[in-house]
């Protein structure tokens, strides 16, 4: 673990409006001494902290620029603090105070050097825009712009004589003639970027150092390089002379910082312990020590002569890409850009831990459940599991070819999910670390995923611009929700699950209903990439941190925006909610996490629910009806309401109003379409207020499975058309207790059960007439039907009159030709063939019948059904009571079964061969099937 020397008060300097804690510091970009050794500046992504250089503890966070500060220098007396800022403005500073007193502006992009003239009166810049510019201290006006430089200028110096010298990463220094404004030598030699220069504080010398990792020494005033010193295998981005001039110190990409002697160019001492790119380096007043600053957040401070660590500062954490809280809001996690992992205790905000073992970026930790192991996944393809109370690495995961940007554990804390820039997504077993499965066909980079609470449900967004759902249990994709016209970058499910929130490059927040697909709401504000979003645990609150720097709070009930955090100095990547949900925490390219004070909104809404919210469901056919019941109501009028149900289990039937609304109150007609109803209604009488009934919905089961019904779309009027909202909840219609072969969930295996596996013959997937499970439905769970019917303690007639789907001796004939052909010998499939046999059997009449026709009397048509023994030619021939010939109905060859049901019986609409209607009266028929002949009665009655 890393040492830490993090004083408590740093996390609450200059906090913004509404946040309670800082976590981190920031990334540095440059630190200064001041003149007289008492304090130590360091420039950071989130302002200046200044240090007592005694304690080194911090007395002072000096903020104001939008983007952080990347340069800053003390004025020679020390009263002042200059700061350059990736903002492009230029801040000055009482030093003792942290009073700002003035700001220059006139860049046009990241200033990445200052320094001060040695009377303290002019000060000099450079930056990413390539200009050097002078400017009054006292009026804070632009005295002169030197142009020259082809590229930006990363670093300027006052001479004690005035000159001001500048370098550029057009690889040139150039030397400034501060009266004239005039040029006076370009230097040539180093062969790329020129990051840092200083005068020796004797006078004279200039030393200038970059990216090709050489220091040079120069004589300004022939403009040639009195020494070149190299040892460094990395740029040098930082030098600093010693008070007395006789050594300098230089910062490397190679994470040293070496000691030269100035007069010799000999290198004299190497310190070591930076594990990033050493940044920033800087003597005190007196010489004997150093201070070093790098990417890794970590700043040293050593003794100049003999080498050694005298003090470690940490806290500056880099990018905070992630952050997230224990379930029991005790501990906070954030990790980022430095591989680093940072636990927090969130009582007192001190850093606890520091987990090291990734090698990239961490763009996602979470906690499991129970909050005994934190998983992190990093830029490495690698997820990392550790025991989140001592900070032990436990496992590490591997299968994904690329970065990994999410992971999230199921509800139950059992399946972990992870998804990569590789385009997969993997399930693995959260105990044991062993895949599962390997989700694909996004084809693009995968950026979020999430599990929906019951953990059957899993969402995901990449750059393809589509978000897609998963079924877990069988990994098969099954829905695209398309909407966002840029990469989705985050996926969260509301607590209860009836809402998935996404969001993007496009700037917007999608709402959709997961249950059926569908698109809900757009919520719009955002002015820059949004990278996160989150739900509170109560689920009343919406969360959102995008690149614009805010954190935005919407309504969950309204969508509409309820408050805005504005604090972080650079864009939001993460937010997350603590379990109580009064503490929100945002992770930002600054380098830090925010702890906002948050308080729910107190506006209370109604809810609209169904009564009952849970019902088994009946056999096909059965109704359901449902209760829209409403508590909390206040001076309701009128209401509208949409209702969302799965078309393959419900079919709407009718609705109707309940009491709540004064009597007499006008109901809209339903608008009805495949899957949902819109109810609407309203009343002129006044308002009504508490609860009661809006409306009653029935539907009528057409499979007897589980679904959900949603309520979406909930408006209440006043009587004088003020609208309001309402908080909703769903209803479920759980799959009736079926036995094995009853498909049609009416409790009892029978023909109708064969008939419909019949009618559902090569689908595929989900369906309730694979009886096996295999997800196609074929001749083997027709067989099974079958035996199941062999199970039941008698058998049903095989015919319905009324049945949709009707059964001829030829199917059966197929059906049992198809199930020998298998072969199979497990005793229920054989006992499945048995019955077929006897349906064959009973499918075949021994003798040739009239049989009476259907209804009786009738008005104005009827069936006459017939059995056949023998495969013949029939004709059905209606007379008047006195003989006369009416209709002849050539009914064609028929092979030999029974014609009993609508779909096969023979059919007369009651009309001559003219086609008009006949009289009321009794009538003849007769059957003619080959040789036999036979003649029955019927009425007809008007």
């Amino acid at each position: 673990y890393l040492p830490i020397c993090f004083a408590q008060q740093s996390t609450s300097l200059n906090l913004p409006g509404s946040a309670k804690a800082r976590l981190g510091k920031g990334w540095i970009g440059d630190l200064k001494y001041s003149p007289d050794g008492t304090r130590l500046a360091v420039a950071t992504s989130i302002g200046v902290w200044l240090y007592d250089a005694l304690t080194f503890q911090e007395v002072s966070l000096l903020t104001g620029h939008i983007r952080g500060v990347s340069s800053i220098a003390f004025s020679a007396d020390g009263a002042i603090l200059a700061s350059g800022g990736r903002d492009g403005d230029i801040r000055l500073w009482n030093a003792a105070t942290g009073i700002q007193l003035r700001t220059l502006t006139g860049h046009t992009d990241v200033v990445y050097g200052v320094d001060f003239a040695p009377d303290g009166l002019t000060l000099v810049s450079g930056g990413a825009d390539g200009t050097v510019r002078l400017w009054g201290v006292t009026t804070g006006e632009e005295q002169q712009t030197f142009t020259g430089h082809t590229d930006a200028v990363f670093a300027v110096a006052f001479s004690e004589g005035g000159t001001v010298a500048s370098g550029s990463a057009d690889t040139t220094v150039r030397l400034w003639n501060t009266t004239t404004g005039e040029e006076q030598r370009t230097l040539n030699g180093h062969t790329d970027a020129v990051y840092t220069l200083a005068f020796s504080p004797t006078g004279g010398n200039l030393a200038s150092a970059g990216a090709d990792g050489t220091i040079r020494f120069w004589n300004t005033t022939f403009g040639v390089v009195q020494r070149t010193l190299t040892g460094h295998v990395g740029s040098v981005l930082s030098i600093a002379f010693s008070p007395d001039g006789n050594l300098i110190a230089s910062a490397s990409a190679d994470t040293t910082v070496r000691l030269w002697n100035t007069t010799s160019g000999q290198h004299t001492l190497t310190l070591t312990g930076h594990t990033g790119v050493v940044r920033s380096v800087a003597f005190n007043s007196t010489g004997g020590t150093i201070v070093s600053a790098d990417t890794e957040g970590a700043i040293l401070v050593s003794d100049a002569v003999f080498g050694g660590v005298r003090e470690t500062l940490t806290g500056y954490t880099g990018y905070v890409s992630t952050v997230a809280f224990s379930p029991s809001g005790g501990t906070i996690v954030t990790g980022g850009a430095n591989g680093n992992i940072y636990l927090w205790d969130a009582a007192s905000n001190t850093q606890t831990l520091t987990l090291t073992g990734h090698n990239g970026w961490i763009n996602t930790v979470a906690f499991s459940p129970n909050g005994a192991t934190l998983v992190s996944g990093a830029d490495d393809g690698t997820i990392r599991l550790w025991n989140a109370a001592t900070g032990a690495h436990i496992q590490t995961l591997t299968g994904h070819r690329d970065a990994v940007r999410a992971v999230v554990f199921s509800r139950d804390g059992t399946t972990l999910a992870s998804c990569s820039l590789d385009g997969t997504i993997i399930l693995w077993d959260a105990i044991f670390g062993e895949q599962r499965r390997t989700l694909t066909g996004y084809a693009a980079p995968i950026l979020s995923v999430a599990f929906n609470p019951d953990g059957t449900l899993l969402a995901s967004g990449g750059t393809a611009e589509d978000i897609f759902l998963w079924d877990v249990a069988s990994g098969e994709h099954t829905h695209t929700l398309t909407g966002h016209t840029d990469y989705v970058r985050y996926v969260v499910f509301s607590p209860d699950g009836t809402m998935l929130a996404s969001a993007g490059d496009d700037n917007t927040i999608r709402l959709w209903d997961p249950a059926f697909a569908e698109h809900k709401q757009t919520l719009t504000g955002h002015t820059n990439y949004i990278f996160s979003l989150a739900y509170s645990p109560d689920g009343r609150t919406l969360a959102s941190g995008s690149l614009d720097n805010t954190v935005r709070l919407w309504d969950t009930i309204s969508n509409q925006l309820e408050q805005t955090f504005i604090g972080h100095a650079s864009g939001i990547l993460a937010v997350a909610f603590g379990p109580n949900s009064d503490t929100l925490a945002s992770g930002s390219f600054d380098g830090t996490a925010l702890l906002w004070q948050f308080t729910p909104s107190s506006r209370t809404y109604p809810t609209v629910s169904f009564s009952p919210s849970s019902i088994r469901s009946p056999a096909i056919g059965g109704q359901i009806t449902f209760a829209l019941h409403i508590t909390g109501g206040n001076a309701v009028s009128g209401y509208q309401a949409t209702i969302r149900f799965d078309a393959s289990a419900l079919r709407y039937v009718e609705s109707s109003n309940g009491n709540y609304l004064p009597p007499g109150a006008y109901a809209v007609p339903a608008l009805v379409t495949e899957n949902r109803v819109t109810l609407a209604a309203t009343s002129l009488a006044g308002n009504t207020m508490g609860s009661g009934t809006l409306a009653n919905v029935t539907f009528e089961v057409v499979a007897p499975k589980a679904s959900k019904l949603t309520l979406s779309d909930v408006l209440l009027t006043d009587g004088s058309g003020m609208t309001s909202y309402a908080r909703v909840t769903t209803a479920q219609v759980t799959a009736p207790m079926l036995v094995t072969g009853d498909v049609n969930g009416d409790s009892v295996v029978n023909i109708q059960d064969l008939a419909l596996v019949a009618a559902n013959f090569n689908e595929t997937g989900e369906n309730l007439a694979d009886v096996n499970g295999d997800r196609i439905v074929n001749i083997v769970d027709l067989t099974l039907v079958a035996a199941a019917m062999a199970d039941v303690a008698s058998s049903p007639a095989v015919w319905n009159r009324d049945a949709e789907i009707a059964i001829t001796r030829g199917d059966v004939e197929k059906w049992l030709h198809e199930a020998r052909e298998l072969a199979l010998t497990d005793s229920t499939f054989q006992r499945g063939i048995f019955v077929l046999e006897q349906l064959l059997a009973a499918l075949t009449p021994q003798e040739t019948a009239l049989l009476a026709n259907y209804p009786n009397p009738f008005n104005p048509e009827t069936w006459i059904p017939y059995q056949l023994a023998n495969p013949a030619e029939v004709t059905v021939r209606i007379y008047t009571a006195s003989g006369v010939m009416v209709r002849t109905l050539a009914i064609g060859y028929q092979p030999a079964g029974i014609y009993e049901d609508r779909a096969r019986a023979a059919y007369w609409d009651g009309r001559n061969e003219m086609g008009e209607p006949v009289a009321s009266g009794v009538y003849l028929y007769t059957l003619t099937a080959g040789d036999f002949t036979a003649t029955r009665k019927m009425v007809i009655r008007m």
